[in-house]
């Protein structure tokens, strides 16, 4: 009788959870796992240039389309959430997918770095991520209309069963400092009515030598969470990231 007593407790305490969300109009289902939810955003990583020529960005789309959405083909396109607070970096993910990729070229290594280069180029499951809000309070969408924000990007991808990652990330603010690389450069394109950016294009920096291009450094990753520097590599890239 106990047991059944306690059954019939938790049914209720259960039926009482459903009833809470659905008085709150949110399906079961759609809540969100954490304080803020994660804001869906189109990824268009631009394509240019012949691959087999080395005309192409360094960072591009894996040719089967340049625009990458949110919850199709495994790929994951957001404005990153939280628990606490809402970071809102843009993120693109497609290491759990199975046909979607990003290419990743390594033939323009910065002269006496020591880089090592462990591939001409490839396609890779890969996640990016803007950390814009090391720059800036409110990320993303709090830049203002043509204004140009520098934030500390990486590039992580697996390559043989090992975690890469090309990181430009300096300056005093960036959670990791490497000196020789360079941010890349978040525009906002356009505002919605409340005056909230949502849409931005992301560039490399111009060079001394008039180049876009930026310094990335390669590390290579470990089970024990430490990254051993690979040397530097020059990318480019051109992002547009549109909500929705």
């Amino acid at each position: 009788m106990r047991i059944q007593h306690c059954l019939r407790e938790a049914t209720a305490s259960v039926a009482a959870v459903i009833l809470t969300f659905a008085g709150l109009g949110l399906p079961v289902s759609a809540r969100p796992a954490h304080g803020f939810p994660d804001i869906r955003v189109t990824s268009i990583l631009n394509d240019t240039g012949d691959v087999t020529q080395s005309t192409n960005y360094r960072v591009q789309s894996d040719t089967i389309s340049s625009s990458y959405f949110d919850g199709v083909d495994s790929v994951s396109s957001i404005l990153h959430g939280g628990l606490n607070s809402a970071s809102r970096d843009w993120i693109l993910d497609t290491r759990s997918s199975t046909t979607r990729t990003v290419l990743v070229d390594l033939r323009t290594p910065v002269p006496n770095s020591g880089a090592q280069q462990i591939f001409a180029w490839q396609l890779v499951p890969t996640r990016i991520i803007a950390k814009c809000h090391e720059a800036l309070s409110g990320s993303f969408p709090a830049i203002q209309l043509n204004q140009t924000v520098s934030c500390p990007m990486f590039v992580h991808f697996i390559y043989a069963g090992t975690d890469y990652r090309l990181v430009m990330s300096s300056g005093p603010g960036a959670s990791a400092d490497y000196p020789e690389t360079n941010d890349a450069l978040v525009t906002c394109t356009a505002v919605d009515g409340s005056n909230q950016c949502i849409a931005w294009t992301i560039f490399p920096i111009t060079q001394a030598d008039r180049t876009v291009r930026n310094v990335a450094r390669l590390q290579q990753g470990s089970k024990s969470g430490k990254w051993t520097n690979f040397g530097d590599f020059y990318l480019t890239f051109n992002f547009n990231v549109t909500n929705p």
